[in-house]
């Protein structure tokens, strides 16, 4: 029986199976949301604790169109994506040489196992200081969210290649770099695409917290001043915004590993 790959279908029974799957996943977000709506229409919640979902969505589109949300999602959107960027920036080449480096791997593993049990947000009044009360210490928190786990994806995907894809290399007389590129990191993009998956959303979540407690705008002090001021209908269309832009964002960052995947095969 021919095996389903991450990419591509098998044998007909274990496509089967993936489209039940996929059934159920659809069936469970679809009653989630359906629950979203129905519960306060039927007054089952009260209207100041949850609003339906048609109506946070309502309430996107006319907080877009009025620009009243333009600012904060230029400000959120701005640290969320530069902090994401020095990630990688400096994730993917520290996993690379945790992975070919082993004393460089046996000194940084015990602090990068323990690193997410640091309250790095305790870190803020001193980031504060040095960068003052702008958007840095809010990328600078942020960043230190998204980096270990791109570095620790990176450097478990290379270590993770069956030593017959570099013996095929070394046979076909290729250099380091050819086989770097032509072998490791095609090998390793499933693993190095989930650590920037899991990096955008921890990013995310740490720009996000960050201003409910640093900013004066964006779209986690909006959350948090609605929320103070009793304003629903705004707090809940900020938060489902941001849950709209992360799921765009990971179903582009499949897509792109998909598309690599697949070329790095032709």
């Amino acid at each position: 029986m021919a095996v389903e790959s991450r990419y591509g279908s098998g044998s007909f029974g274990l496509s089967d199976r993936a489209n039940r799957i996929r059934i159920y996943q659809t069936l469970v977000v679809v009653g989630l949301l359906g629950t979203i709506e129905l519960l306060p229409r039927l007054g089952l919640v009260e209207p100041t604790t949850l609003i339906p979902l048609t109506e946070m969505l309502s309430e996107i589109v006319s907080l877009t169109v009025s620009g009243e949300l333009t600012p904060h999602i230029i400000q959120t959107f701005s640290a969320i994506f530069a902090a994401f960027a020095l990630g990688i920036a400096t994730g993917i080449p520290t996993g690379v040489l945790l992975w070919r480096y082993d004393s460089l791997k046996d000194i940084l593993d015990p602090y990068l196992l323990t690193y997410y049990a640091i309250p790095v947000f305790a870190f803020y009044p001193l980031l504060i200081a040095i960068f003052g009360l702008n958007i840095l210490p809010i990328i600078t928190i942020a960043w230190l969210f998204s980096v270990v786990i791109i570095i620790t994806n990176t450097a478990s995907g290379l270590k993770e290649i069956p030593d017959i894809y570099p013996e095929v290399g070394r046979n076909l007389n290729l250099s380091s770099a050819q086989m770097f590129r032509h072998i490791y990191l095609p090998a390793a993009t499933p693993y190095v695409f989930t650590g920037l998956k899991l990096g955008f959303i921890y990013a995310l979540i740490g720009t996000v917290a960050s201003e409910f407690i640093l900013a004066e705008n964006g779209l986690g002090w909006l959350i948090s001043f609605s929320y103070d001021s009793f304003d629903v209908q705004t707090m809940y269309a900020s938060m489902l915004f941001v849950i709209l832009v992360s799921l765009v964002v990971n179903v582009a960052l499949i897509v792109i590993e998909r598309r690599l995947y697949q070329r790095a095969r032709t």
